[in-house]
């Protein structure tokens, strides 16, 4: 690990998610979609992307947390102000593109939140969508400022409560087909293994060929 850094601050933003903010090292540099190996108390590595902007003094990551796993993410969320992280250079994840449809399962999210905020902030977010799977409403976070950043172009998808009156559904090739209306746009894929080979298959399906489509795996 080439880096050590302190805690500044580790934030809950849902019953399993946290955000963990570090200081920049000087001298480390990365862009939009990057990632880095992280190791805590000897748990790990794992692999994270940063979620803040790249021109900013600080560096942000939003995970999962699998308390069940005791492993690498819970000894995260245990991590108190002042607790050291290591963690190396970045390597690179995804890359922006404007007019994109991203399909994010869980923290899934992650690296393509990144994109979103880059996007946001230059005025070039509009030609994009988010379709955004979890499997209860607990798990959803970041609903406010995604909300804020992209409107209606934004939408959750809740796969096991059938419930839950706003957002059940599957994102299968009739949904996806009901909500976008250009097939000949980028895709971005994020989320656990069976996810991405799922979203693959359904764009495959859709007639999305496969230089359009960008996985983190």
């Amino acid at each position: 690990m080439k880096y050590t850094e302190k805690v500044r601050s580790l934030t809950w933003l849902a019953h399993n998610v946290v955000r963990l903010e570090l200081p920049k090292p000087k001298d480390f540099k990365y862009k939009v979609g990057d990632a880095v190996e992280m190791q805590v108390n000897h748990k790990g590595p794992g692999p994270f992307t940063m979620t803040n902007l790249h021109d900013e003094n600080r560096l942000e990551f939003v995970i999962r947390v699998y308390q069940d796993h005791h492993g690498l993410t819970e000894a995260v969320s245990q991590l108190k102000e002042g607790d050291e992280v290591q963690f190396t250079e970045a390597f690179n994840t995804f890359q922006p593109k404007e007019n994109s449809v991203f399909l994010a399962g869980g923290t899934g999210l992650t690296p393509i939140l990144s994109i979103i905020r880059y996007l946001y902030e230059l005025g070039k977010l509009d030609g994009c969508q988010l379709f955004f799977s979890n499997k209860h409403r607990k798990d959803m976070f970041l609903q406010e400022e995604l909300r804020t950043m992209m409107g209606d172009r934004y939408q959750n998808i809740i796969t096991n409560d059938k419930n839950d009156p706003d957002y059940y559904d599957h994102m299968d090739a009739g949904y996806l087909k009901n909500k976008i209306n250009d097939f000949s746009k980028s895709f971005y894929i994020c989320g656990p293994p069976a996810f991405d080979e799922a979203m693959q298959e359904v764009l495959a399906e859709l007639g999305v060929k496969k230089e359009q489509v960008f996985t983190s795996n």
